[in-house]
């Protein structure tokens, strides 16, 4: 359980008991409503300080800011939103693995030691979190590349066996070769190899690198949290060269030079049982953290359910090495000003004035997510468990990323999805003095996703990307607090307006495609998986001192559905939404459904689901397997013409 922290408490109280005295204690109008920017950028000051140290879930950061959050609600006046009467809506997360020392084990027949995890040998943060015993063999460079005559497993039954096998692939004479050149296959990477070995009915394999080889550290591969979040088929660790030698000495085989020299000399297998019998236990475990979303209720003047919901992330990256131009695993505290603490606190001035009004025909309900950053759990945590009441919201207003109105890239996402929208918007805007774009595409991107695959319409101001952006300067002094206080003003009446709706708004789809300017930054977590999966510029970057961590390339065909980019700590990945008009909607797949297979490949997380698809061809049919209300269906899917390597693939 995660430690819930009271020592905030008495500093919020004093904090929101000055704010809520500054207020009129009348009703006002529309009109003469308008926000405090000292006010205003108090409350990014408290969640952006060093002290709360990024907000990361499952950090004592996070626990002050949401009894900061649940302080101020509680002194507006409003009514708890959580469960059982309280504040707090709890959840937990499971975020990547970690490595459990204790219960990692790796034992040799014969030898006189017993190997020391991370001394002799340690688990790959991507490896299976399952145990394996057999026989082991050696197994060259574990490649199976007929394209360049390459097979180390011809003739050879690996089926029950753990396979070492030597790291990279072997040399070729001409650095500009496809294979074995200067620039590494993609034969080389640790998933290929894994994923052979796997279908060739390997248990587990252990890699070591060859003796002398250039791209060699001689250390032993650094168990990170960034890598944790793919998980092979199979069980896999890095062994020291000292740990094979010993292995091969027993075995009686060649030593690791002698192969080596062998392998890239005869060009052919020298794969070979070794009579002996390994047992390995990863000691890898799922990393579960506790969080809260933190939650505040306004009735309505009369008894209805319907509800407008306006929320905002308040978690960050915490204090963790640099997301992007990392040259080291130095950690940096992210702040996270405007990533999200200026969304929290557009939130929490909203929830002061409107907390002042009590004639609104319908009810609004104010939501600080958590773990936004980490795949937007907060949110499809609340709309999961909302049950019927989430039919009766009409609008969710999201937050995220408003506090740099003065870059004038201030665009409003969402307008499309509901023909009430666009004259409540204007109105506001033309009355505070402020231009906005409006792309047409509805994108999900943020914490309004799970609401609109429910179909619920939605507004999500963003005030536009920046240099700071999941960097450590992205800092409180660097917020403009006046043009946050205007875009306050602004919705404050937008929210009202649609409080007192009859009817509407009413969702409608878009039929635009959302272009890169018009698409705003997906969460740390999915950012991830696109930038791992692509390349792309900016992006956290592949460390070249291990070639061999490739990353899928995101597919070239189209399945027709918006994925989970997150995990829930199950194999498989759940469809958060299936397109309309795609190919995934004319098979028969559906919203929730979890996808474990495709073809003949296991699917465990985001990375086996692009890893299937990537040598896919656009036209072919291949059998999709899901869980569905905990049955399993295969279905045939014709897959879809790829559009580049969207989220929305």
């Amino acid at each position: 359980m995660t430690t819930r922290l009271h020592w905030t408490l008495p500093l919020v109280l004093l904090v929101c008991a000055s704010t809520t005295l500054a207020a009129a204690t009348s009703q006002p109008s529309a009109e003469d409503v308008t926000f405090s920017p000292a006010e205003y950028l108090a409350h990014v000051r408290f969640l952006a300080s060093d002290a709360l140290a990024g907000r990361q879930p499952g950090t004592p950061g996070i626990e002050a800011a949401a009894a900061y959050i649940a302080a101020q609600f509680e002194c507006f006046g409003l009514e708890p939103g959580g469960t059982d009467g309280t504040w707090f809506q709890e959840f937990t997360v499971t975020r990547g693995k970690q490595l459990v020392e204790a219960e990692a084990e790796l034992e040799v027949d014969g030898l006189p030691t017993v190997p020391r995890v991370g001394v002799d040998w340690i688990p790959l943060p991507f490896s299976a979190m399952d145990s394996a015993s057999g026989p082991v063999a050696f197994a060259g460079y574990g490649i199976k590349a007929d394209e360049f005559g390459w097979n180390d497993y011809a003739e050879f039954d690996a089926t029950g066996k753990i396979l070492l096998i030597l790291r990279f692939e072997p040399r070729a004479d001409d650095d500009e070769a496809d294979f074995g050149g200067a620039r590494p296959s993609r034969f080389s990477e640790f998933r290929s190899k894994a994923a052979t070995a796997a279908r060739r009915g390997a248990k587990a394999l252990l890699i070591v690198d060859p003796p002398g080889h250039a791209r060699s550290s001689g250390n032993l591969f650094r168990f990170s949290d960034e890598l944790s979040r793919q998980t092979f088929d199979i069980p896999v660790a890095h062994v020291s060269a000292a740990l094979a030698e010993a292995i091969l000495e027993k075995a009686g085989a060649e030593p690791l030079a002698t192969l080596v020299e062998r392998l890239e000399k005869e060009r052919k297998p020298l794969t070979r049982d070794l009579g002996l019998d390994v047992s390995l236990r990863p000691g890898v475990r799922p990393l579960t953290v506790a969080t809260r979303n933190v939650i505040a209720r306004l009735p309505a003047a009369h008894d209805t359910t319907e509800t407008i919901v306006v929320g905002a992330h308040y978690d960050h990256l915490g204090n963790v090495p640099r997301q992007f131009e990392r040259t080291s695993d130095a950690a940096f505290i992210h702040n996270g000003a405007d990533d999200n603490a200026s969304g929290t606190a557009a939130v929490l001035e909203l929830a002061r004035a409107l907390a002042r009004e009590r004639d609104l025909r319908r009810n609004i309900v104010f939501v600080a997510f958590s773990a936004e950053e980490m795949g937007l759990h907060g949110s499809k945590h609340f709309v999961r468990q909302g049950g019927e009441e989430i039919a009766h919201v009409k609008a969710m207003i999201n937050f995220d990323m408003v506090g740099r109105v003065g870059q004038e890239r201030f665009t409003i996402f969402g307008i499309p999805s509901a023909p009430e929208f666009e004259p409540i918007v204007k109105a506001a805007a033309d009355r505070v003095g402020l231009t906005y774009r409006a792309p047409r595409a509805l994108s999900g991107n943020s914490d309004h996703a799970p609401f609109l695959y429910r179909e619920i319409p939605y507004l999500f101001p963003f005030t536009g990307m920046h240099r700071q952006y999941h960097r450590p300067e992205d800092d409180t002094e660097l917020i403009d607090a006046e043009g946050a206080a205007r875009l306050l003003t602004m919705f404050h009446a937008i929210i009202r307006d649609l409080a007192d709706l009859r009817d509407g708004p009413t969702f409608q789809r878009s039929t635009e495609k959302p272009s890169d300017e018009d698409t705003p930054p997906p969460p740390a977590f999915e950012q991830q998986q696109q930038d791992n999966g692509q390349a792309r510029a900016g992006g956290p970057p592949r460390d070249d001192t291990e070639p061999d961590v490739g990353q899928p390339q995101m597919p070239r065909v189209r399945l027709g559905i918006v994925p989970d980019y997150a995990t829930d700590g199950e194999p498989g990945v759940v469809i958060q939404a299936v397109t309309e008009g795609g190919p995934a909607k004319a098979a028969g797949l559906k919203d929730e459904d979890r996808i474990v297979k495709i073809g003949d490949q296991p699917i465990k997380d985001i990375y086996g689901y692009m890893a299937a698809l990537k040598n896919m061809r656009p036209g072919q049919t291949v059998p999709v397997t899901v869980v569905r209300e905990g049955k399993e269906l295969t279905i045939e899917v014709k897959l879809g013409e790829g559009s580049g390597g969207r989220s929305r693939e």
